[in-house]
């Protein structure tokens, strides 16, 4: 029996675990220390399923996983989808609202392991190529056919995307709003996620340590963002990056150091102190 049996980690990916691509060596061999020692290891991450490749052909023991925000948990081993929340229907007329409002503004709409781009612009482009999605450019018409689990609009700025929040509050959707964003080729890039009501990366990780049988007080969790919080307060001890935004450091248990130094390896030699004392 390792030190970790009946533990999970969950690590979101960008800012916490990648690092404008790049994982630090320490990451790797922290994260496979810790599965090996019987612990269970998941991404708890913004993206969609198939946008985890850098992290996946390098890290093969990830198990069940978190991806599109809460949106769907997916084993990665067996490629199946274990769970996925859907869109209501009623709020697939908020696409065509935010193309009217501007043709400037990207979307995205996840559904299931497809990514279908409803209005590309260069803020798409470049977030299909910073994630290596494999992405169908249809139009609207043909997209509101599918089963939608998460959409995303791509912003150049973040007061287009302020902006453009507030005018959907006022449709009273019934699904819930995202603030997320990337660190692309040195620059922010801005989105706003439209997702599941009540459903996040804490709720579908709740679920997913029912599914693995893990132990009362065995849910570690860390992220870098507001996106996060949640996530971070739910587990039984969160952690955060050196970069994180003080509300989110207030909110942690242990904060290590930079993304691309290491910080999910600082975490696990964290826990791994207090297993073994």
């Amino acid at each position: 029996m390792g030190i970790f049996d009946g533990y999970l980690l969950a690590s979101d990916i960008d800012g916490t675990l990648l690092d404008n691509g790049y994982i630090n060596p320490r990451n790797i061999e922290k994260i496979k220390f810790f599965v090996n020692e019987g612990g269970a290891f998941a991404i708890a991450t913004g993206r969609s399923v198939g946008a985890v490749s850098m992290v996946t052909d390098v890290i093969d023991c990830i198990g069940p996983s978190v991806v599109a925000n809460g949106a769907m948990i997916y084993d990665y081993n067996s490629q199946e989808i274990i769970k996925e929340y859907l869109l209501p229907e009623c709020d697939k007329r908020v696409v065509g609202f935010v193309i009217n409002i501007s043709s400037d503004i990207g979307v995205e709409i996840h559904s299931g392991k497809n990514v279908l781009v409803a209005n590309a612009t260069s803020e798409t482009d470049d977030h299909e190529q910073y994630e290596k999605l494999s992405i169908e450019k249809m139009p609207l018409s043909e997209a509101i056919k599918y089963s939608w689990t998460k959409v995303l609009f791509a912003f150049s700025d973040a007061e287009k995307r302020a902006e453009v929040r507030n005018q959907i509050m006022g449709l009273n959707i019934e699904s819930d709003l995202f603030d997320t964003i990337a660190y692309i080729d040195g620059r922010t890039r801005y989105y706003l996620e439209v997702v599941p009501k009540g459903i996040s990366k804490a709720d579908s990780l709740q679920n997913l340590c029912s599914l693995l049988g893990i132990k009362k007080g065995g849910f570690f969790a860390i992220g870098d963002y507001y996106n996060d919080l949640t996530m971070l307060k739910n587990a039984d001890i969160g952690a955060t990056t050196a970069e994180a935004p003080d509300e989110i450091k207030q909110c942690a248990d242990f904060v290590g150091g930079s993304c691309k130094n290491g910080a999910v390896a600082d975490f696990i030699e964290y826990l791994t102190k207090i297993f073994t004392n």
